[in-house]
């Protein structure tokens, strides 16, 4: 293994396979010396990588297998297995952002510094404890630590080679809210993955694999980070990113319209092409959402469309069980059911006269087994409501479901996002 502690060099990329899951998708994060191995969500809608971490047992409230489908015994980082862990200090940067404090003694202060230690900066307690929230209601709690992360490196783009970052800041979880397994947290922010490890000046790629290699880990596709990341992007469809003083730490674009087939498009509210001084609109690219979710009533426009336009008959029974808006009856004389050419695709416009037009398996999934030579495909798209923002905050969000076999390239350089649609299998 390789030590870096720096990634200033423009040589240097990182290339990690990233795996399909139930609701999202997941990257080995190799912690501490010797290694500690974990399975964590790749989520560019937070900026906190943190993993269970406990010396007894890891304490996750709703989080039962109806919801996750994962074991009770989740794996926990051992501190004391360590020999190259630490306590993140109360005065250091990190531990000011974990508790988005507006001084930067208060964490010091919090953790019972003297006056003329805090106000020196040498004060020597640990970062209080933190509590960090997530939509949907999901919570952390657990403490800031530092220890070696171990990446998959390559140089000049050529193989790969096991890379050390010593001193990377994580969250030490001892407990949660529905949330069973540990996050890396690739948003803007200081403590972001991509932010401790350098590359927020150069960009990150990933090309998720369809949901129908979930939980096969035999097969991968790749997150890379680094210039190789934005080399060789033509034919590329991109948009500009919008910035947020209220909520900088977000990858916001813009949204213009949705076409359903070959219709016009059915034109975005303007508040998901802006985003006002107050923070609110426009549309986060969110790898740690599963399902796009839109506002009404242009939501209930594009439903009103598809459904227009789609001669399968609905399936109200399954929409009610599954809380989705639309599920079609399609013929299936034998699996796999792939008689579904009469479902519309679906197109995202976007500022810059950009136009995504999605895989269709990115729009649809079949929710129930085959029966009676008939198979139910749900839209997988969502209301937006209180939970996921409201009236405050994001306008939409763009779901990982909708980004499955599609390249999305965060070109970070040139403040912009771009896609294209691709078999990510067949890529990786």
């Amino acid at each position: 293994m390789v030590i870096i502690n720096s990634t200033k060099n423009g040589f240097l990329d990182i290339i990690e396979p990233v795996t399909t899951y139930t609701d999202g998708y997941l990257l080995s994060l190799n912690l501490g010396m010797p290694p500690q191995v974990f399975q964590v969500y790749l989520d560019t809608g937070s900026d906190l990588t943190w993993v269970p971490c406990t010396n007894t047992s890891y304490q996750c409230m709703q989080c039962g297998n109806d919801q996750h489908g994962i074991s009770s015994s989740t794996p926990t980082f051992s501190p004391s297995k360590s020999s190259s862990t630490s306590r993140e200090l109360c005065g250091s940067r990190f531990c000011v952002d974990i508790h988005s404090s507006d001084s930067s003694h208060d964490p010091c202060a919090a953790a019972g510094c003297s006056i003329p230690a805090f106000m020196s900066g040498l004060c020597p307690r640990p970062c209080p404890p933190f509590s960090y929230t997530y939509g949907g209601g999901a919570l952390v709690l657990g403490s800031l630590a530092r220890d070696i992360v171990t990446l998959h490196g390559s140089i000049y783009g050529i193989g790969t080679i096991p890379l050390g970052f010593p001193g990377f800041c994580f969250g030490c979880v001892g407990s949660s809210i529905r949330e069973p397994i540990g996050i890396a947290g690739f948003g803007k922010g200081p403590l972001s993955l991509p932010s401790q490890l350098g590359f927020l000046g150069k960009g990150f790629s990933h090309c998720f694999l369809g949901f129908r290699f979930a939980r096969n880990p035999n097969v991968t596709s790749s997150l890379v980070m680094g210039d190789l990341a934005l080399s060789g992007k033509d034919g590329f469809l991109f948009t500009p990113m919008l910035e947020s003083i209220t909520y900088p730490n977000f990858y916001y674009i813009g949204l213009e319209g949705i076409s359903i087939g070959d219709g016009a498009a059915i034109a975005a509210p303007p508040s998901l092409s802006t985003i006002d001084p107050r923070g609110n609109g426009g549309v986060i690219v969110d790898t740690g959402t599963t399902y796009t979710h839109l506002p009404d009533p242009f939501y209930s426009s594009i439903l009103s469309s598809l459904s227009s336009v789609t001669p399968y008959e609905r399936s109200h029974d399954l929409e009610t069980r599954t809380g989705f808006d639309l599920c079609f009856k399609i013929p299936c004389a034998h699996t796999p059911c792939t008689q579904d050419e009469q479902l519309p695709l679906m197109s995202l416009h976007f500022p810059g006269d950009v136009k995504l037009t999605l895989p269709k398996e990115s729009c649809y999934y079949a929710v129930a087994a085959p029966k009676n030579s008939v198979v139910v495909k749900c839209l997988l798209f969502k209301r937006m409501d209180d939970d996921d923002g409201g009236d405050v905050g994001a306008g939409a969000i763009l779901g990982s479901f909708q980004m499955q076999n599609v390249e999305v390239v965060y070109d970070l350089e040139a403040g912009r996002i771009g896609f294209q649609p691709k078999d990510c299998a067949l890529h990786a």
